[in-house]
């Protein structure tokens, strides 16, 4: 068999689940596009499959799905299986946050006739790709009574949207001289919020123009419909991000493009497979979604935290274990994990950027990669021989399209997942998710075959 469209040849009898496992991923693309709208869709889903929060447990029987809400930035869940918890645990770990424009602490300055927010991206980014780009603000804000309201602005079509200005080709003959990280400095990447002056303020009392009649109003804009004045700004979580829903892409059909591909579709696809999965499994399972993956995986809701140990420990308490801390390290040393993230699919455009005997193609099912890093597989978590034979049998067993990936050639690419801060712990690790195109673009793309394979291997390793 030729080794291509290994996905859709697996599932050309079954395109209509194909479609419909497509559609449930493209609605929660749409609608979680921060890390918080994903832990708040989470918790709602979880809830609503009959899991509890941690809190509201005094003990746990086999059956049991319990989650934790951490900070409101990562999610955990985990379901009781039949033996204990210090035998291990089947662990799936994503991460929700995703590459975007963050909004400093004091936004707002005028300049030029426009209003512009002071912004710094957050992640591994292609600046240059963010300039002329449609993006809707996305967060929360902390009044000072300490209530919280979330932030949706330009998704709708009678909602503005936020652009980030380029220079136009006429005036930038000098572009050809800078390198492509160069193109657009950081700095640079501030986002238009405004143009209407606010006339009423035009001139004070001795006749002079009175400054800022730009930020007064959309300061009234804020005021009217956050509740909040300037200086409250400091303690707001607000970031830009693409604008507009997860669509079909291709005259077939047969990719999904949106924002936040990576790794919003690995956390989906995760908690499907868990929330899906029939009683009664052997060993419990946990589904993690952390945060600041795209930064190193650092800060209070990081992969690098204590809060999966914090959560382990909580449910041996309330599985009646005599020695936490020795059940803690037990279960750790006894469990399976699979880092579930996403690696770049082959592309044709760019052949010299990867290694053809090793790159995953879009289309080929869900990818396995045995190790990440750069250069001498540095900063790698690199997965047993047994242990990688182990996951692939299951898979094989079940017919489920799987392929081998690799970021980029030997010195040429490379990139770290949460493998690492798992297998730390003690607990074999293996990075498996679907390959995906323009990674880390403001719009990536997916094969929906491709979407299929990653659920169907992900409900597969919890089954084992």
């Amino acid at each position: 068999m030729e080794k291509n469209y290994l996905a859709w040849r697996a599932y050309r009898y079954r395109a209509e689940e194909v479609e419909k496992t497509a559609a449930g991923l493209k609605e929660f693309l749409s609608l979680c596009k921060t890390e918080r709208e994903a832990v708040r869709e989470l918790e709602d889903r979880f809830r609503k499959r009959g899991f509890r929060s941690i809190e509201e447990c005094d003990q746990l029987s086999p059956g049991d799905g319990v989650f934790m809400n951490w900070r409101n930035r990562a999610f955990i869940a985990y379901r009781v299986g039949v033996r204990p918890l210090e035998d291990g645990f089947r662990l799936i770990g994503a991460h929700a946050d995703s590459p975007r424009i963050d909004i400093k602490c004091r936004p707002l300055y005028e300049d030029s006739n426009l209003l512009f927010a002071d912004a710094h991206y957050y992640g591994g980014i292609k600046k240059y790709q963010w300039t002329n780009v449609p993006t809707a603000l996305h967060g929360e804000i902390y009044t000072k009574d300490g209530k919280c309201q979330y932030v949706s602005t330009g998704e709708a079509g009678d909602e503005p949207v936020f652009l980030i200005p380029d220079l136009a080709p006429h005036l930038d003959s000098k572009i050809a001289e800078r390198k492509a990280d160069k193109t657009i400095e950081g700095e640079n990447l501030d986002a238009i919020f405004g143009h209407r002056p606010d006339f009423i303020h035009d001139e004070s009392k001795d006749g002079r123009e009175k400054k800022h009649i730009l930020k007064a109003t959309v300061l009234g804009w804020i005021k009217s419909h956050w509740g909040i004045e300037e200086r409250e700004l400091v303690s707001a979580e607000l970031s830009l991000v693409p604008a507009g829903m997860a669509r079909d892409a291709g005259l077939d059909g047969g990719l999904i493009t949106s924002y936040g591909i990576d790794d919003r579709a690995c956390v989906w696809a995760a908690a499907e497979a868990m929330l899906n999965a029939p009683m009664g499994a052997r060993r419990g399972m946990i589904f993690l979604s952390t945060d600041r993956e795209e930064i190193g995986s650092y800060g209070v809701a990081g992969s690098q935290g204590r809060w999966l140990e914090h959560f382990v420990l909580e449910l041996l308490e309330r599985s009646g274990s005599k020695n936490a801390a020795l059940g803690l390290r037990r279960a750790y040393a006894a469990s399976e994990a699979l880092s579930a993230d996403v690696t770049e699919a082959g592309n044709p455009l760019y052949k010299d950027a990867f290694d053809p005997h090793q790159m995953p193609l879009a289309g080929n099912g869900i990818a396995m990669m045995r190790y990440t890093g750069s250069r001498g597989k540095y900063g790698a978590s690199e997965a047993r021989g047994e242990y990688v034979a182990r996951v692939t049998a299951a898979l094989n067993e079940k017919n489920i399209p799987w392929q081998v990936g690799s970021l980029g050639k030997v010195d040429g690419g490379g990139g770290g997942t949460i493998a690492v801060d798992l297998a730390a712990l003690g607990m074999d690790v293996l990075d498996f998710g679907p390959a995906v195109l323009s990674l880390h673009a403001p719009w990536e793309m997916i094969s929906k075959a491709d979407v299929l394979s990653t659920v169907e291997a992900y409900s597969t390793f919890y089954a084992g």
